[in-house]
């Protein structure tokens, strides 16, 4: 015996309440106006008898998923006894989705409710009505099926024609459907100015200020603030889409694209790098000490950059001071370590022929470089070789399915390295980074903290300190 039955309610002298459920969906085909809905959904209760109670509205809702939906707060009034039947335009109206429409009909019928459609006549109370209302909703899911397969055909096809999968705007370009996505004259510019500053050593967060500071503001579908302002995480994902550079993306891939891009492929790259590292030093890039993130005790521990002291002067202390290691000392003042790092810099720019010897750096870590890419790309197509021979041997059942993804994973994992030291690789055969040395040193007094600090990252790899009396040490370690 079904112990729900008992819950059932007595049928009342009153009209029964009705709740109006309209959907619009954000499918071209299936936009019907809320207009149109409610009107069928009215004329239909006025034949029946029926007082609406409420009418809920789900604007440019697609039926395909229950989540975030109006539709379980109708239900939820038929379940709470404050209306006694849902009136919908169409079947389809409640879900295209197979299990969520079963769902919805069990939870309205199982209390005695009911679910009518104002468009579609039919007598639930029979097997024969039940089953032509199966019918429409199965029609429902497979019409929401094959829009979706044709959507996907089409999304596949402008891919592959190197065009975005939908015309959505992109900050910094223009959108006709006639020529596509094409520089704006206005935020081009300034998509091209956001990489340059962020490569010249500014942060991503004086990039918003200076976005917020001008007349520009974001394009929809990035994460937009409420303010309508600039965010760190909308210039992030704006810059790092790669979009300004050529390329669209597709289900998290980059692939070329055939729109001409704002920024050069040598600025991408180096953009990509930059962003690798500072993704790494992430907790540094707003720091007000030069060295944080790159500066290391002879120990082998970081130093941590803070006001220590009786008179609580700007120093980097040695993260093992007070630890296990009975590590002593471990300071050493700020203002030691930047003149010593000047000073390097100043020596290796100051030779006889300074300008030669430096290009004659360049250009020797510029060949490295290009060697060190042709060495790492054999590496990575090796890689490519043991995957391929790995999912074989998964297929023919030579190693089991957690090896494989063990190893699988492991691979994908060496893969992912090559790729960013080969992009490192190519920055540097680019833009060597001795040539960065006498722009940095014209230009010390007026540079920012973090424009100084992403510079310097490129021309070392770390500052290693030897505190001591009456003065530290100071090696400075650089990436040639």
């Amino acid at each position: 015996m079904n112990t729900q039955r008992a819950h059932l309610r007595a049928v009342q002298n009153a009209p029964q309440r009705a709740v109006a459920y309209i959907r619009v969906s954000k499918e071209r085909d299936g936009m019907i106006s809320p207009e149109l809905q409610l009107a069928s959904i009215e004329q239909h209760c006025e034949r029946n008898g029926y007082e609406i109670v409420e009418t809920i509205t789900d604007l440019d809702m697609t039926g395909r998923f229950w989540k975030r939906r109006q539709v379980e707060r109708a239900i939820g009034m038929i379940e709470a006894g404050t209306a006694d039947v849902l009136v919908v335009w169409k079947i389809s109206r409640v879900s295209r989705n197979r299990k969520d429409w079963a769902i919805a009909v069990d939870r309205v019928e199982g209390i005695g409710g009911r679910m009518e459609s104002a468009t579609e006549p039919m007598d639930t109370t029979t097997s024969s009505g039940r089953f032509a209302r199966g019918m429409l909703a199965e029609l429902a899911a497979f019409e929401s099926e094959r829009m979706g397969e044709q959507w996907k055909e089409s999304h596949a096809r402008r891919v592959k024609a190197g065009i975005p999968a939908n015309g959505k705007p992109r900050f910094g370009y223009q959108y006709t459907k006639e020529a596509g996505f094409s520089p704006d004259p206005i935020s081009g510019p300034i998509l091209a100015e956001l990489y340059r500053r962020y490569l010249s050593g500014q942060s991503i967060y004086s990039l918003v200020k200076w976005l917020n500071d001008g007349p520009t503001r974001p394009s929809t579908g990035y994460g937009v603030s409420n303010d309508g302002l600039w965010s760190d995480r909308t210039v992030r994902r704006i810059m790092d889409q790669g979009f300004g550079a050529g390329y669209i993306t597709y289900h998290g891939e980059r692939i070329p694209g055939i729109h001409k891009p704002v920024i050069t492929e040598a600025e991408w790259n180096e953009y990509l790098a930059r962003r690798e590292t500072r993704r790494v030093n992430r907790r540094s890039e707003r720091s007000q000490y030069l060295f944080s993130g790159m500066i290391r005790c002879a120990c082998g521990a970081t130093m941590h950059a803070g006001l220590y002291g009786a008179n609580r002067s700007p120093k980097y202390k040695c993260g093992a001071v007070g630890s296990k290691r009975k590590h002593t000392g471990g300071y050493v003042m700020t203002s030691t370590v930047e003149t010593d790092v000047l000073a390097w810099l100043e020596d290796v720019a100051a030779n006889v022929e300074a300008e030669a010897d430096l290009a004659a750096r360049a250009e020797e870590q510029a060949t490295i470089a290009i060697d060190v890419v042709g060495h790492l790309r054999k590496q990575l197509a090796k890689l490519g070789t043991r995957m391929d021979q790995l999912t074989n041997k998964m297929l023919d059942g030579t190693i089991p399915d957690d090896t494989y993804r063990r190893l699988r994973d492991e691979l994908e994992g060496q893969r992912a390295e090559l790729e960013i030291s080969i992009r490192d690789a190519q920055v540097v055969a680019s833009r060597p980074p001795a040539s960065l040395i006498p722009d940095l040193l014209e230009n010390w007094a007026i540079l920012p903290i973090d424009a100084k600090r992403d510079l310097l990252s490129r021309l070392i790899t770390h500052v290693e300190v030897a505190p001591g009396r009456p003065r530290a040490r100071v090696t400075v370690h650089p990436r040639w």
